[in-house]
């Protein structure tokens, strides 16, 4: 077995645990969801009067408006959410903080580019005034949000040109820009809101709450069930299928990212448990032959790091699934697959990689990060379901799904003939 090494560079994971219940039953950690459901309804008003008259125990969201008391100002305030007339709305966002949002809210500065995805889903990316850098340079991705103004880097966050711009909530990732360089240094009226939009590591739910969570938080709830509506029919589609196939025939899987430690050649950055896009391997019906044999990415239970190619070798997968990402790949950008085929032959062409099954087989395959570990995540897995076990996915087809998903974005813009968001080059050499 090879040996694995640590690393440190930043990378995109989600890795935050919130409470759930059973799968796809998920729980909506708004506050005003007395009964910890899905949603915010005539029920959660019947439970908080159960409570006031001591006839149930309270939850942790019986507290509608926050105040510290479960009272009859929490019913006005789960009326108020349910109506549309409500002033403010809290939250318990990704990174466990509590959260009290402004309504309407109508002023945002954003970092995060899987949840730019959902405010374009949601139909409010007209209420950015504020972007990270890298949207400019995706331009097909974001056309509105790459004219935005731009906020700088979130690696030093600019507070003053925040500020410029007056927003009321600042939308960032659980782990970037890091709290004591932007939580700690913007004043108490303007807010952070850290979310995953994404398939995290507990799996579809994570995304099921969040969407709704937003389409609450925007007063979108009809846009964010039309995505539902897509995202739950095609994960139902792969589940259904996956579950027949016995555990003693599901396909070996190698799943790494591009490269980023000194020695490539020997030594390659794999991706295990805890991870967004293991979960996607394991949605699919693979195995990830690197589960369990990682270094945790710092104090996270998020499996990711350095991995010997001779290991790799070793444990002969079927099927190797480069995630790439980083420097000039950007999917909905690139005019062809070049940088993707690059990486492509460099999986093949790493030394005694010609001895694995899934190299002699013609099974490596490339996935982009902003095509796979976004909100678009369901056509990502359908094509993945359909690499692993092409007889049973046969008649499904990817391209199409990832169109709906960007025909439900608004974009103008035709998967089939722009961008590059996946590589297979098969036998060839």
């Amino acid at each position: 077995m090879g040996t694995a090494k640590s690393i440190s560079a930043l990378i995109v994971i989600s890795c935050f645990i919130i409470t759930q219940a059973s799968a796809g039953n998920f729980v909506l950690h708004i506050f005003g969801n007395a009964n910890m459901d899905d949603r915010i309804d005539e029920n959660d008003l019947e439970f908080i009067r159960m409570v006031i008259q001591g006839e149930k125990s309270a939850t942790e969201l019986c507290d509608a408006d926050h105040n510290g008391v479960v009272d009859a100002s929490d019913i006005t305030q789960v009326e108020r959410i349910i109506n549309g007339t409500a002033t403010e709305i809290t939250v318990i966002d990704s990174d466990g903080n509590v959260v009290t949002l402004p309504q309407p809210l109508e002023r945002l500065v954003i970092y995060n580019h899987q949840c730019a995805e959902v405010l374009q889903l949601m139909g409010v990316d007209d209420r950015v005034v504020g972007v990270r850098d890298t949207f400019a340079e995706q331009r097909n991705r974001f056309p509105r949000l790459s004219q935005v103004t731009s906020i700088g880097s979130g690696g030093e966050p600019n507070i003053e040109a925040i500020l410029k711009v007056k927003p009321q909530v600042v939308l960032a990732y659980t782990f970037y820009p890091v709290e004591d360089a932007l939580d700690a240094k913007l004043p108490p009226d303007v807010k952070v809101l850290r979310l995953d939009c994404e398939c995290s590591g507990i799996g579809p739910d994570a995304m099921r709450e969040k969407i709704t969570m937003m389409g609450y938080i925007f007063g979108t709830q009809d846009r964010a069930e039309k995505y539902l509506k897509w995202h739950d029919a095609i994960v139902s589609q792969v589940e259904e299928r996956v579950k027949t196939i016995p555990e003693d025939k599901r396909v070996r899987v190698y799943l790494e990212s591009t490269p980023e430690g000194s020695n490539p050649q020997t030594s390659r950055t794999a991706i295990g448990s805890g991870h967004a896009a293991n979960k996607l391997i394991e949605m699919a019906g693979g195995v990830n032959i690197a589960v369990g044999h990682l270094p945790k990415y710092l104090d996270t239970p998020t499996e990711y790091g350095e991995i010997e190619t001779e290991w790799v070798i070793s444990q002969n997968p079927d099927v190797i699934v480069g995630r790439a990402m980083g420097k000039g790949i950007r999917p909905y950008e690139n005019v062809n697959s070049s940088l993707l085929q690059s990486y492509d032959r460099e999986i093949r062409n790493l030394p005694g990689f010609d001895r694995v099954k899934a190299v002699q087989d013609g099974r490596v395959y490339i996935i982009t990060n902003d095509y796979a570990v976004t909100p678009n995540y369901p056509s990502a897995l359908l094509a993945l379901a359909k690499w692993f076990y092409p007889e049973l996915f046969q008649d499904v087809d990817p391209v199409a799904a990832h169109q709906e998903y960007v025909n439900m974005m608004g974009l103008d813009f035709d998967v089939r003939t722009r961008g590059a968001f996946t590589f297979h080059a098969g036998n060839s050499s």
